[in-house]
């Protein structure tokens, strides 16, 4: 709008040749001639406003070319700055979530940090209360522990008192001999054998007694103490001499040849096998009557035959008698492995004896399983077990003697 109300130079020009015949002309008078510039000026704006129209439907010139260059680049700029303004605030929205996302990351570290300071004050209280809760424990067992210690300290000096009285009276004991004890053990060890020799028949325990008391004595360094281990070395000397095979062995060997009593084979008859009748033809020619009656046995079997009845032929010995055989043997061995503990030789040969008549007379000799267990039975039938023991230690009478002498001693010497 502001380029139309401008004056070309086509309509400055003419506007300059109407004033030069306005001015040309004299006015009559001055309202004449403002009556007159009036007119000129309606004239000149009506020429303009002409002009102006067209030139406004004239085709457009370089002004007006130059004018919407203009325009364009206006738009150009003004599109590049909506385009920067709409990254500008993008990047800002962007950046904007970005600070978002961090605060709230700063937000759960510091929650996760104020949960976990949280826990561990929980975790300090809980702890406090538990070592005040020791604390008190400590407290109480101390206090027990101070009892206790007091009460023992008392024991302590109770004993101590008992200890310096019995020091003082041993002391007062007159001829005293602090090896004593020693006899005494030794005592001990003799009457431990004779219980081992005479109740147990343990002869190898009762030699290593009767050699511990002999140490005991000899440890004493007393002179007036041989004899009593010349009693103790005629005993050990007697108890060596003594027979020394095992009576267990042979009851262990007993017991085993009992797991093989029942598959010894016993001495009986057997049933006959049945005899097999030849059926064949022979083909000597002078054999025919045997063959005529045999084809005459066959064909008179189409026409009747006939069933021949047989019973079994008993055996000598019954089931019940073979058990009773089997049962008597393991008897006899055991009543012979009970006499071997009992150390009883004469039950022993007698049992072994019983054995050998059983196997004589029910068992198969002629079979190596019943020679091998009669070899076994003789060897146990020719070992002898049987023991001769002493009535009494020669030792023990005397060892008692002297410990009943020396006591007597002590009384004496107390009393006086």
């Amino acid at each position: 709008m502001a380029d139309e109300n401008k004056l070309t130079p086509s309509d400055e020009v003419k506007l300059k040749e109407l004033e030069k015949q306005l001015t040309k002309e004299k006015p009559a008078s001055p309202s004449a001639k403002k009556e007159s510039v009036k007119p000129a000026a309606n004239s000149a704006k009506q020429s303009n406003y002409k002009s102006n129209r067209n030139t406004a439907s004239s085709p457009p010139n370089k002004s007006t070319a130059k004018a919407k260059d203009k325009t364009v680049a206006l738009w150009f700029f003004t599109v590049i700055n909506l385009l920067v303004l709409v990254a500008i605030m993008g990047t800002g929205y962007w950046a904007w979530l970005q600070w978002q996302a961090q605060t709230q990351q700063h937000a759960d570290v510091l929650a996760k940090r104020q949960t976990s300071m949280d826990q561990q004050q929980r975790n300090i209280a809980q702890s406090i209360a538990s070592s005040q809760l020791a604390k008190g424990e400590l407290e109480q067992q101390n206090q027990a522990l101070k009892i206790s210690m007091q009460n023992l300290i008392e024991q302590l000096q109770f004993t101590n008192a008992q200890v310096q009285t019995n020091q003082k009276n041993l002391a007062d004991v007159s001829g005293r001999r602090p090896a004593d004890w020693l006899l005494a053990e030794a005592d001990y060890l003799v009457r431990m054998a004779g219980r081992k020799l005479w109740l147990e028949y343990d002869v190898k325990t009762a030699i290593m007694m009767l050699q511990s008391a002999d140490s005991r004595i000899q440890d004493l360094d007393d002179p007036s103490l041989l004899p009593l281990r010349a009693r103790l070395a005629e005993d050990l000397q007697v108890l060596q001499q003594v027979n020394q095979v095992s009576t267990s062995s042979i009851a262990l060997a007993l017991g085993a040849m009992l797991k093989q009593v029942d598959n010894l084979p016993l001495a009986f008859f057997k049933k006959p096998e049945a005899e097999v009748v030849d059926k064949s033809v022979t083909g000597s020619i002078d054999d025919w009557r045997s063959n005529l009656a045999r084809n005459w046995r066959q064909a008179t079997q189409q026409f009747f035959s006939f069933k021949k009845v047989t019973t079994d032929i008993k055996p000598f010995m019954s089931e019940q008698q073979q058990w009773l055989s089997k049962e008597q043997l393991k008897f006899a061995l055991l009543q012979a492995q009970v006499a071997v503990l009992q150390e009883n030789s004469a039950l022993y040969q007698q049992s072994l004896q019983t054995a050998f008549g059983l196997l004589i007379e029910s068992f198969n000799i002629e079979k190596d399983l019943v020679i091998q267990f009669t070899d076994s039975l003789s060897n146990l039938q020719l070992t002898d077990f049987e023991r001769t023991y002493p009535e009494q230690f020669n030792a023990a009478p005397l060892l008692q003697d002297i410990i009943e002498q020396r006591l007597n001693n002590r009384f004496v010497n107390g009393n006086n």
